[in-house]
């Protein structure tokens, strides 16, 4: 079997943490401009990955994330006390 050499650039980040894929690369993953891409931090490099539209594309949820969405998107006291206000008001 014959292994393919590695490709590698090296790059420079800009300011605010961007950089660019160099073209060569994005043309082999088949990168254009709305592709979305995974990054991972593995150990003490980064890892990023095209996504593919599959089937399976639809996050599953698990009743643990529900559960925890549930809690996050609860108003709280005041908040909900002023809706009720608000909404009174337009059924008027």
């Amino acid at each position: 079997m014959v292994q393919a050499s590695p490709r590698r650039k090296v790059i420079k980040a800009l300011a605010k943490g961007q950089i660019t894929i160099p073209t060569e690369f994005r043309k082999v993953l088949g990168i254009e401009a709305e592709t979305l891409l995974s990054i991972s931090l593995v150990d003490d490099h980064l890892e990023l990955t095209p996504l593919r539209e599959t089937e399976d594309s639809l996050r599953r949820y698990t009743d643990e994330d529900i559960s925890r969405f549930l809690e996050e998107d609860k108003l709280d006291e005041e908040t909900a006390r002023q809706v009720r206000q608000l909404l009174r008001r337009g059924e008027s």
